[in-house]
């Protein structure tokens, strides 16, 4: 019985441990155009390929300075679950279809 208990526990233990890991690596990527940035808000505007803007704080103030982009440059960006970007990519061409996502499409 106790061997049953101690093998049920750690089931539950490591499922509860693979969801944490799950949702906090999660990451959305979306590309996009520059609009502006915004150094004291620590704030990107992007503008989507279907038109709509966003404005994204950046999860680390760092990051502005380690990638830097600037109006009308084309990027990918990697957002996590409170919508802030934790990666910045310059493109050097149009982004394909395929990698873009619409933020609509996003599931709580």
């Amino acid at each position: 019985m106790k061997t049953t208990k101690v093998a049920i526990t750690t089931i539950c233990l490591l499922c509860v441990m693979g969801a944490t890991a799950l949702t906090s690596d999660a990451a959305t990527t979306f590309a996009g155009a520059v609009v502006g940035v915004d150094q004291v808000q620590r704030t990107i505007t992007l503008q989507t390929r279907d038109g709509q803007t966003w404005i994204l704080p950046v999860a680390d103030p760092n990051l502005l300075t380690k990638e830097p982009v600037a109006k009308g440059d084309l990027v990918s960006i990697e957002i996590d679950l409170s919508e802030r970007i934790v990666k910045i990519t310059k493109l050097s061409q149009e982004p394909r279809s395929e990698h873009i996502q619409s933020r609509d499409d996003l599931k709580p």
